[in-house]
């Protein structure tokens, strides 16, 4: 399957480096850069990009890989936790985020759920 480069350049057709890079107002250098990278950009770049070529970012995201490695041993030790019945939330952040933050955070989760089924 296709890398983000090779989907950024497919997108880009028969119009040249230049062209593009001249309408998004970014050196060329800077789009010859993403189209030979395997990985998509994050944040900012990325939605500019989708929003250049009318496509949804996670067009860019699509991968037939699967899952990586890191991401199979996250879920490994989730499933294979002890969570002695205890209620949890799953985040991702790059620091921890400590137990009461997340006793908060499911809080609320409960609190929306409940004004939802209140308001059907």
């Amino acid at each position: 399957m296709e890398n983000f480069g090779e989907r950024l350049r497919r997108l880009r057709g028969n119009r040249s480096q230049r062209e593009i890079a001249s309408e998004m107002h970014v050196p060329q250098t800077t789009l010859s850069t993403l189209e030979n990278q395997s990985n998509a950009p994050r944040g900012k770049v990325l939605e500019r990009l989708a929003n250049f070529y009318g496509v949804p970012v996670s067009y860019f995201l699509m991968t037939s890989s699967g899952p990586t490695e890191r991401a199979r041993e996250w879920l490994r030790s989730v499933r294979d936790a002890d969570w002695k019945g205890r209620e949890t939330i799953a985040t991702h952040a790059e620091r921890g985020v400590d137990e009461d933050v997340k006793e908060a955070i499911a809080k609320r989760i409960k609190q929306k759920l409940a004004e939802t089924s209140h308001q059907q």
